[in-house]
């Protein structure tokens, strides 16, 4: 088990009696205003470039420079850590992995791990832990591919921001795009003010907010310039703004989340050669004012945090400037985590279903068994009279929820009625479910 400095400990206990105080004209609260150093058993891969992502009842460490195709699972109530039986398919670095319904999505990553010029990863991806398997979704749009951008979910719609398409060697964008899961669309939504890559983003209430990051491989080189402006998304109005008040230390790949109406980012990298940072400023948009939160017990960038219950959860990362290693899971504020287990749906369809010679049919499909969605990769016509018959409905990667139902229209063609066709539905990573079609 890891080793705790029990003096640290005390005077971090101490620290929290003290009134606010003011560093750097910031205020620094104190209520709960804590790092605690996780005692566990650090059975796992030091990384950094990784996402750390909580997926119901388990911690998911994946991607990076390091091992980067082994997922590696904790489970908080039992303190502790096992590798997941089957590797991503690629090796993801340098994006923010985003749990929603059921899946761990990746959109925005790098490929490759050749530095400088990493390839980003050409198609959205999902991660189902209930049954350990990988799911390629729709390609991203040639035109928008990109690693190390921010990913958010509102409205169950994914939204991607910046990135860079070139690695570390130029490419930064201030791109922004839509990805809505349910119905299979991507749209090209309207730019932000900074190119910056190398950030996560957040939401809070109905804004989003692009924090930190860099221009790699500008003419500032691969670690400048730092970007300090803050962008913001208004979801309820469609329009970019900046923060008023910069982000108070400009810095590349911090941790960034939403925690009790603040906005906390968390570590970083500087551009000069050295440590990473373990400073942790948050934004508070009530007032408009940024303050100084309690720092990390460990400097570090190139990794994601985690909120579960009222505790914000970062592990693993580089602890100095560009590439290395460490463990040192730390939490802010509580450690009790929260999560239910995930238990995969299953699709319901019916065995046969029966069509008039020239008409349409409406065949329901439940999502049922289960308190994760169903992704479906295709639904098709098999057998020898596939030809007689068209789907109408939607027939390619769509993501139906916990409970929810789906149609599918089929027509008819109104010949061949005595030869036999199926309906072949594919989902969750292979899973397939038949429908054989009975002309009347």
């Amino acid at each position: 088990m890891k080793k705790i400095d029990i003096a640290s400990k005390l005077l971090g206990s101490f620290v929290l009696f003290l009134a606010p105080i003011f560093i750097n004209g910031q205020t620094t609260e104190k209520n709960g205003d804590q790092w605690i150093d996780k005692n566990e058993s650090e059975n796992y891969t030091a990384r950094h470039e990784c996402s750390f992502v909580q997926a119901g009842d388990r911690f998911i460490l994946f991607g990076g420079r390091e091992s980067a195709q082994t997922l590696e699972l904790y489970d908080f109530k039992n303190n502790s850590w096992k590798k997941a039986a089957n590797k991503a398919p690629k090796e993801f670095n340098h994006f923010q992995a985003t749990f929603y319904k059921g899946f761990v999505w990746v959109i925005g990553a790098f490929k490759t791990n050749e530095f400088p010029r990493e390839i980003p990863e050409e198609a959205v991806w999902l991660y189902h832990p209930p049954t350990d398997r990988w799911i390629k979704g729709p390609e991203i749009p040639k035109e928008r591919r990109r690693g190390g951008a921010g990913l958010v979910v509102y409205n169950d719609v994914f939204y991607l921001i910046g990135g860079n398409t070139i690695g570390h060697d130029g490419g930064y964008v201030n791109w922004f795009d839509a990805y809505d899961p349910k119905n299979n669309t991507w749209t090209v939504l309207e730019n932000a003010s900074q190119q910056r890559d190398h950030f996560h983003a957040a939401v809070i209430d109905h804004t989003l907010y692009a924090v930190g990051g860099r221009q790699s491989g500008g003419e500032g080189g691969v670690f400048a310039p730092l970007i300090g402006t803050v962008d913001t998304y208004d979801f309820k109005t469609g329009q970019w703004s900046t923060l008023e008040n910069d982000l108070p230390t400009p810095r590349a790949a911090p941790g960034i989340m939403a925690f009790k109406n603040e906005l906390y980012v968390m570590g970083g990298e500087g551009e000069k050669k050295g440590p990473a940072y373990k400073i942790v400023e948050a934004y508070k948009p009530e007032t408009g004012t940024w303050s100084n939160k309690a720092p990390m017990h460990y400097p570090r960038h190139g990794t994601q945090a985690i909120l579960s219950g009222e505790g914000i959860y970062i592990a693993a990362g580089s602890p100095k400037r560009g590439g290395g290693t460490q463990h040192n899971m730390e939490v802010y504020h509580k450690d009790e985590p929260v999560g239910e287990t995930l238990k995969a749906s299953e699709l319901i369809v019916p065995s046969k279903a029966k069509i008039a010679s020239g008409g349409i049919q409406s065949i329901t499909v439940k999502n049922a068994h289960g308190n994760t969605a169903s992704f479906v990769s295709s639904i098709q016509l098999i057998g020898g009279a596939k030809e007689n018959f068209k789907i109408q409905s939607q027939t390619e990667y769509f993501l139906v929820d916990a409970g929810e139902e789906f149609k599918i229209e089929v027509k008819h063609l109104g010949k061949g009625a005595k030869e036999t066709a199926s309906i072949e539905i594919v989902y969750n990573g292979g899973i397939k479910e038949t429908i054989e079609l009975i002309v009347k």
